[in-house]
């Protein structure tokens, strides 16, 4: 009995060894050769690794808007840097020299992209509010639903130019096209810009803050000392006299 334990602990002792024998080998042809395919074993080597310290981070978390995916992902970044980066002559294990950066190229990546939905968060919310304000009431005009599903989105378009949103560039125009394409929102800018100094103060205040500044209405209404609702109407206004001034200048051609 006792025999047969001292053989199973030998097994498991040479599994370990042999484990470890493979993956030193596996850095040695690293370091060697720097090839890829190396690089990709000890990626599949060290990934339950960065699974660990993921899931740790992951636990730990305070936003909750990032999926575990997104977690390992990071980590699985930083693991390769860690790996480019990592000179076994120095007698560091690389579980000590690459914890710190996958932990790090964790956090950074979550804190980067939380970012980055903060100010997508904040760029829906101004879209819906353009949206709110546009649909709203006709200021005393008899409109068809056609006639209003048009202003709303001739409206939406103008806001797009105010914002330099690069409608006109696809994917599927050519070097030509997108070349004059450019050239004709920027005329298309410049012509609106003109246009949007002939508004009164509070519309052109709104205009400028809501557009050329990304604040949302909440924000605009207590710079004013107004209420969200009458920053709404301020910017239907001035949207509907844009289009108004844009039928009655000639030279102000936008292809809607």
């Amino acid at each position: 009995m006792m025999e047969g334990d001292a053989t199973t602990e030998a097994g498991v002792r040479t599994d370990t060894v042999q484990a470890s024998s493979d993956v030193a080998t596996l850095w040695v042809r690293w370091c060697k050769g720097r090839n890829l395919s190396d690089r990709d074993d000890l990626v599949e080597t060290y990934t339950p690794f960065v699974r660990m310290l993921a899931a740790k981070c992951y636990a730990n978390r305070i936003t909750r808007g990032l999926e575990f995916a997104d977690y390992l992902q990071f980590g699985l970044v930083g693991l390769i840097e860690a790996i480019e980066r990592f000179d076994a002559s120095y007698g560091v294990r690389f579980e000590t020299f690459g914890g710190y950066r996958i932990q790090g190229a964790i956090l950074n990546g979550v804190e980067n992209l939380s970012e980055v939905q903060k100010q997508l968060s904040v760029r829906r919310q101004m879209v819906r509010e353009r949206n709110a304000s546009l649909a709203s009431g006709t200021n005393g005009k008899e409109e068809s639903a056609l006639e209003k599903l048009a202003s709303v989105a001739i409206g939406l378009a103008i806001g797009f130019v105010l914002e330099d949103s690069g409608i006109y560039e696809t994917s599927e125009r050519t070097a030509a096209d997108s070349a004059y394409a450019k050239v004709e929102l920027r005329q298309l800018r410049q012509q609106i810009a003109e246009l949007v100094r002939q508004l009164s103060d509070q519309q052109r205040t709104v205009i400028h803050r809501h557009y050329f500044q990304q604040v949302p209405f909440e924000q605009i209404a207590l710079a004013m000392q107004l209420t969200k609702g009458r920053i709404s109407q301020i910017h239907k206004a001035a949207i509907e006299r844009l289009r108004l001034l844009r039928t009655e200048n000639a030279s102000f051609c936008v292809n809607l």
